[in-house]
């Protein structure tokens, strides 16, 4: 029988008719409380409730009266995370229009795909190198404007200051329209529309509500205790549906939200803006851990040993934790040793107010999460998709359980059926994907449940995923892509036979290749290679650099996040009665992972190598 979990929700969770009435309450309650932090040519600004509201009331102002928005349009916006973009995320709502937003690491066909479904005619941009690149493409977009001028101005983009300007300008005479918008909107209109790929590779745009939205914040308010003395640091991209979801939270919360200026330089932020939590993916506590782990290596035998009886008392106290247990007074001495040698220092790089970070967007490490509690410093993994509007479940920081994604999130009903795919059902899910309704028929069934196509199982009222139902592959950067189409491109390319791409969990993409035997040892005749059998071709230096030549015509199509960085050559052909093959000549993805597990994880070394032969 399924297995199902469910926290009820309170009434309060959604009195608010939409997520423009929950802003406008949480200016009216803290006015001049600090909202958004961001820094600027190398000083930090702030940003006070009223004033994130009244820049984006002018920035609305100019989209209606000046560039004749109406409700419902969709609004694209193609920039990294950065203040504005909050700006603009209210403003856009407050003009009842939808926002869409668009990595700025796709390609320019992949842009204009999502541009030509959802319809924008407008879009926010980092600079105009967008413009530049859309231009002659098959898109709906008319105008875009750039958050950084660079260049001499052009029909097709104008500048950020200048739309505020005259926003600002437009405001009065809008004031009116801009009230009659906000009584309008209900919980059921679309507030953003988030693309996600699906098996073909095609992305689907996954229609959230103002219900969504609403909804999620009061959720993660009502299981993560926060206010307006806590501050987070914005890291994620607000692409990303976990970093709209950390934004709106942080609304209905109160606590401030700081824009880190660039991501190589998150530990400087770190110091500076001294964060109370974080929200990331799981690659970036994977890089601080293995900073850490190298920086204690560097510095001798003695530090290595040190280092390794603190993180041992370390653990034994991270277990009484987790347990609910009181530190014994032995323990407790030699915590407080392990502390001043090492981790207090740690936690001071972290900016030393840290009261826990937020893991999503892909599994994270589970030794990671207890390598880090040794330490003193509690990572909260949560488990949500687009669909979800972000977490449908989440540790919590006074019940948590490491290797698990938490407890479901009040309102969210989780279960899990007879075949152990985890579905979901509440407020959080997805209205459906745009203009695709088999696709939202597949997805959400008759009785409203999300399935997710994650395998997973429920102890304990904690969920843990095990498996993915489907092929998809979500690196531990949080991006998600379809393996098949890539798959198929290199398959097509001379010499080669199958192709395996993996990254799941992972950094970057990688691909273990079987090659075409008898095309490549033509090849081999052709150049007088001097290779005669399979074992020499998978070590051929001119061999290697051709599939990695057919592996960079590949990358150069594809945006950073999809391209294939490092490549196996399996040394046997994969066949049919080998198992690795179906009878019509697929490729049996799970046996090829299992059967090729060391020479998968050797794709993954710190080593630069590009290549590995089996």
């Amino acid at each position: 029988m399924p297995r199902s979990g469910f926290v009820p929700q309170p009434a309060e969770g959604l009195t608010f008719p939409n997520a423009l009435d929950m802003f406008a309450a949480r200016v009216r309650r803290t006015p001049a409380a600090t909202a958004l932090r961001y820094k600027l040519r190398g000083s930090w600004h702030t940003l006070q409730w009223r004033d994130w509201h009244q820049a984006s009331r002018a920035i609305a102002a100019a989209l209606v009266r000046i560039h004749g928005v109406q409700p419902g349009d969709r609004i694209a916006v193609l920039a990294r995370t950065r203040v504005e973009w909050a700006l603009v995320d209210l403003a856009i709502a407050m003009a009842g229009a939808v926002s869409v937003p668009i990595y700025p690491s796709v390609t320019p066909e992949q842009a204009a795909y999502i541009l030509r479904d959802c319809g924008a005619r407008l879009a926010f941009a980092d600079n105009p190198g967008w413009p530049e690149r859309l231009r002659g493409r098959d898109h709906a977009l008319r105008h875009t404007f750039c958050f950084d001028e660079a260049g001499p101005l052009a029909a097709d983009w104008s500048s950020f200051e200048a739309l505020q300007t005259a926003g600002e300008g437009a405001l009065p005479g809008a004031e009116a329209a801009l009230e009659a918008i906000a009584e309008e909107l209900s919980l059921t209109d679309d507030f953003t529309w988030v693309y996600t790929s699906g098996t073909t590779g095609r992305p689907k745009g996954a229609m959230l509500t103002h219900r969504n939205i609403v909804y999620e914040a009061w959720a993660i308010k009502s299981v993560i205790a926060a206010d307006h003395a806590d501050e987070q640091l914005m890291v994620l991209p607000l692409a990303h549906v976990f970093g709209r979801h950390l934004l709106w939270g942080a609304v209905e919360q109160g606590a401030v939200s700081a824009f880190a200026a660039d991501p190589a330089e998150l530990e400087l932020d770190l110091v500076a803006v001294a964060p109370t939590f974080m929200g990331a993916v799981p690659q970036i506590y994977e890089r601080l851990y293995a900073q850490i782990r190298a920086e204690v290596a560097a510095a001798g035998k003695l530090a290595e040993a040190s280092f390794a009886w603190c993180l041992q008392v370390g653990r034994k106290v991270s277990m009484c934790r987790q347990r609910g247990q009181a530190v014994p007074g032995a323990l407790a001495v030699k915590a407080s040793v392990a502390d001043k040698l090492f981790f207090a220092r740690i936690r001071q790089r972290l900016g030393g107010r840290l009261r826990f970070f937020v893991s999503g967007g892909a599994p994270l490490a589970r030794e990671v999460a207890e390598f880090f509690h040794a330490l003193g410093v509690l990572i909260l993994e949560g488990y949500g998709l687009s669909e979800t509007t972000g977490a449908c479940t989440v540790n919590r920081p006074d019940r948590f359980r490491f290797g698990t994604v938490g407890p479901t999130m009040p309102g969210c009903e989780l279960r899990i059926a007879d075949d152990g795919e985890v579905l979901v059902r509440g407020p959080g899910v997805m209205r459906g994907y745009h203009d695709l309704p088999e696709e939202t028929a597949a997805a959400i069934d008759a009785q409203g449940w999300l399935h997710t196509g994650d395998i997973g199982e429920l102890h304990d009222g904690f969920l843990t995923i095990t498996d993915r139902k489907k092929d998809l592959i979500i690196t531990s950067t949080g991006k998600t892509i379809a393996p098949q189409p890539l798959e198929r491109r290199l398959e097509l390319a001379e010499g080669i036979a199958h192709v395996l791409v993996v990254g799941d969990g992972r950094p970057y993409l990688a691909a273990l290749i079987a090659l075409d035997e008898e095309a490549m040892l033509a090849r081999s005749r052709q150049e007088g290679l001097g290779a005669r059998r399979l074992a020499d071709l998978v070590r051929h230096p001119r061999i290697l650099q051709i599939v990695q030549g057919h592996i960079d015509a590949l990358n150069a199509d594809l945006a950073s996040y999809e391209a294939i960085r490092r490549f196996s050559v399996v040394t046997t052909p994969l066949t049919i009665t080998g198992g690795e093959l179906t009878p019509t000549g697929k490729l049996r993805r799970r046996e090829v992972q299992d059967r090729y597990a060391a020479q998968i994880a050797a794709l993954y070394p710190d080593s630069g190598q590009r290549a590995v032969a089996g």
